[in-house]
């Protein structure tokens, strides 16, 4: 059951290493919207099937936009998306580690 937990916390760990990453590359591509010729980019989440068990992995890949409204446009919806992932998944965290605290003080009494 603990290591199910551990796996568990690292699973939602990892959702939000990759939507911090992702809101890099979003801010990126909004700071370089206007330069002439600049290409956007966003990260895709993966999962990858490993001897370890199933891990994250995130591909870095061109977005369909072409001028700088439209960059813009698709850099601030998808940073929306990605903030509202990142607050759940953080909200998930704070819910397991307050379920791990409340059995832990269980198992000492």
């Amino acid at each position: 059951m603990r290591r199910m937990a551990e796996l568990a916390l690292e699973y939602v760990e990892s959702g939000l290493r990759f939507a911090r990453d992702r809101a890099a590359v979003l801010a990126g591509d909004a700071a370089n919207a206007r330069t002439p010729g600049f290409s956007a980019q966003d990260l895709a989440a993966g999962a990858v099937r490993s001897f370890e068990g199933l891990r994250f992995e995130a591909t870095l890949r061109q977005v369909e936009a072409s001028g700088p409204v439209a960059v813009m446009e698709y850099a601030m919806a998808a940073q929306g998306e990605n903030a509202t992932r990142y607050h759940a998944l953080a909200d998930q965290e704070r819910a397991m580690l307050h379920e791990m605290r409340m059995v832990a003080e269980e198992a000492r009494r």
